[in-house]
């Protein structure tokens, strides 16, 4: 008796498994392309842009076909992009054969400081807009600004230092990227 009921549970979780597995691989996957566009204006804009890269793409790499998006973040790069149209931001990407499109754009960050007798606090405030477009309908699925403010007390007397402005990017692009699992389709 034992042994017929060991036998048909392997037997069950076997098939699950298979099932699962068979799933998987019957979703296609759709394609995203993802561009950050980096409008802050700093000095350390090479190390925020690579930040910002590995945390939006552990986002979207696995579930989506992930598009290059060099040769179109170049071309994005020049200017803002937030009040643009989905109708002008599909345009400017038609020949990348993606069905979705993920933009990310730094905007400047806002810095305040506060001085004590020894002590010296700074703000910093990360301001990061998203927009997510299906490309195939050529609408706006999602738009949303975030604004993260990280706070730091010292007594070294650098304002606006280019680890306050990691911190608040990566709070905002946290942020930014639970909307992405939320509103990005499958």
């Amino acid at each position: 008796m034992k042994k017929c009921s060991m036998i048909c549970l392997c037997l069950f979780v076997l098939m699950a498994f298979m099932g699962a597995a068979n799933t998987a691989q019957a979703r296609q996957k759709s394609s995203v392309l993802v561009v950050f566009n980096d409008q802050s204006g700093r000095d350390s804009g090479e190390r925020l842009r690579k930040i910002a890269h590995e945390t939006l793409y552990r986002k979207v790499e696995g579930l989506y076909n992930v598009i290059e998006s060099k040769p179109y973040a170049e071309k994005l790069n020049t200017a803002s992009h937030m009040e643009d149209t989905a109708a002008v931001l599909c345009e400017s990407i038609k020949d990348s054969n993606a069905d979705y499109f993920v933009y990310v754009e730094l905007m400047p960050f806002q810095q305040a400081e506060g001085f004590d007798l020894i002590w010296h606090s700074k703000k910093m405030t990360a301001n990061l807009g998203l927009k997510i477009l299906n490309l195939q309908e050529g609408k706006e699925l999602f738009q949303e600004t975030y604004s993260v403010e990280k706070e730091d007390d010292t007594d070294f007397f650098i304002v606006g230092s280019p680890s306050m402005a990691r911190k608040s990017l990566k709070g905002a692009l946290f942020t930014a990227g639970e909307a992405i699992s939320v509103h990005l389709p499958l």
